[in-house]
């Protein structure tokens, strides 16, 4: 019974902590309670914190609750919105690639926060499981191209299992994005610039004309 409230009181602890530095970091200081009702609220986006039992679960709650808390201060909907590619499949990587824009600021903004990210998909690479890779088919291009962009703007190392899943696709990427790397690095800070930028490679990538030929002939039947 004694471990259980003590258990119980270092949870509250945390959740208290991590509430208190999302409101510093997004700058809304009128959050409040809203994480404690996010579960009875399905408008509400925060960080699910009840299941705090072991350092991973931790790891990650802190940096979801820093990458939301980001989102909040940094990503503009309007302007994701503008610059959201017309392609179905290209709205996933843009998604992504705004994401980690946004982390990357974060990582500029504070030493902790960018500590927080390189633990947190530190984990996620080493959770990583492949049953079968031997083809592109293998792994999913949103799979790759999260592994690309962790690599390239937050300098993660990838291991020998992630490293080959990666290479089904890497050639494509880089092909298409590395030449536009340094713009997209300077122009973090600056939404319209970097997400118009990536909406615009995003469409020209090779991999999507098919996909893009064949929705508009569907349209044309239509």
């Amino acid at each position: 019974m004694k471990n259980s409230n003590k258990d119980a009181k270092i949870k509250e602890k945390l959740k208290q902590a991590l509430t208190s530095t999302f409101k510093v970091i997004s700058d809304d200081f009128v959050v409040k309670s809203k994480i404690e009702n996010s579960k009875n609220s399905k408008d509400l986006n925060f960080i699910e914190l009840e299941n705090l039992n072991t350092k991973e679960d931790f790891i990650k709650a802190r940096a979801e609750m820093d990458s939301s808390a980001l989102k909040k201060k940094f990503s503009n909907e309007k302007i994701y919105n503008k610059n959201l590619p017309s392609n179905s499949s290209c709205k996933s990587l843009y998604s992504i690639a705004e994401k980690i824009r946004f982390e990357s600021l974060g990582g500029i903004m504070l030493k902790g926060i960018k500590k927080n990210f390189t633990d947190n998909y530190n984990e996620i690479i080493k959770s990583k499981k492949k049953e079968q890779l031997n083809t592109k088919d293998d792994v999913s291009i949103n799979e790759a191209f999260e592994l690309y962009m962790l690599k390239k703007f937050h300098n993660i190392q990838l291991n020998q299992l992630t490293n080959k899943m990666l290479s089904f696709w890497e050639k494509d990427f880089e092909q298409s994005i590395n030449k536009h790397i340094q713009f997209l690095k300077d122009n973090l800070e600056d939404q319209n610039k970097y997400s118009s930028k990536f909406s615009e490679i995003l469409q020209e990538l090779d991999i999507f004309q098919t996909e893009e030929d064949e929705e508009s002939k569907e349209q044309n039947q239509e």
